[in-house]
């Protein structure tokens, strides 16, 4: 039963790991509290179900199209939306705009698809694999693999590509980063519509193990916040022990006071690491090892 409960929560770690990881992006490097980020990923979600349905794709083969358009999609939203509040110096004003953008992308999502709570049925739902005794469905273990491995390339490209460095570079010293030539707007730009394109990835990849709808957006948010916080800000390790945390966590709710109270131990778990650790549980500032 314990290997159980503990294995349960790793793979589900690994799906709040990713999900945590675009929100911590956007909000440790380019300062900006994405409200809109749990609507991006049921929009994630209702791309993959759509492409499914309507041109038969391969639901994780979906998550290539759903983060190009999210990508896309933030890129747009950054440019013409944020950055004017942005350079207005209002951060609360650029906190509301991101609100805005979350009410008019579930009022978008309500006229495409209602509000129906919608699953996709991968190919891959009814095999399982026994592990120690304990049957592990394959779909599972494919999406922990894929959140894994896309929290691996991000890391990749924040610290070994020019682009990824220079984003690090733009956070730092922006005003040392124009001094060498480096566009300062155009990073924080990249830096948004990457963190969109993870939130539709994670979206994608949560609606093949559980029904997904619009109105589950806000509590999605809640789950980032909670991830974000608990690891430390702007940190891909953070990020990692973060949802790892919160995965461990609502697994050994699930059996011992039910799943109904998950989000409210996930909760008492933030509050008690921001009492001791206002930093996180590994806060670093900045996309560093």
């Amino acid at each position: 039963m314990l290997f159980e409960i503990i294995l349960n929560g790793l793979l589900l770690g690994g799906l709040y790991t990713l999900m945590g990881t675009g929100f911590s992006l956007q909000w440790g490097i380019s300062g900006i509290i994405n409200l809109a980020y749990g609507g991006m990923m049921v929009l994630g979600g209702y791309i993959a179900f759509a492409l499914h349905r309507l041109i038969n794709v391969q639901p994780l083969v979906s998550i290539v199209p759903a983060a190009v358009i999210l990508f896309f999609l933030g890129l747009l939203i950054y440019n013409y939306l944020l950055k004017p509040t942005i350079k207005k110096g209002s951060f609360f004003v650029t906190v509301i705009m991101t609100f805005a953008i979350e009410l008019v992308l579930e009022n978008f999502m309500l006229l495409m698809w209602a509000s129906d709570y919608r699953i996709i049925t991968s190919p891959y739902s009814s095999i399982a694999f026994n592990v120690l005794g304990f049957h592990l469905p394959l779909i599972k273990a494919l999406i922990f693999t894929l959140s894994m491995l896309g929290v691996f390339a991000v890391y990749v490209f924040m610290n070994k590509t020019t682009t990824g460095k220079s984003i690090q570079a733009s956070a730092l010293n922006p005003a040392g980063a124009r001094f060498i030539g480096i566009n300062v707007e155009k990073m924080y730009m990249y830096n948004f519509g990457i963190g969109c394109a993870i939130a539709a990835v994670a979206g994608a990849l949560a609606s093949n193990i559980n029904a997904f709808s619009v109105v589950l957006a806000g509590g999605l948010l809640g789950k980032v916040f909670i991830i974000t916080i608990l690891g430390g800000l702007g940190n891909i390790w953070g990020a990692a022990l973060g949802g790892i945390t919160l995965g461990l966590v609502e697994s050994i709710g699930t059996i011992a006071v039910g799943p109904e109270y998950n989000e409210a131990l996930g909760l008492i778990v933030m509050v008690v690491v921001l009492v001791f650790r206002p930093r996180g549980l590994i806060g670093k500032k900045f996309w560093d090892v």
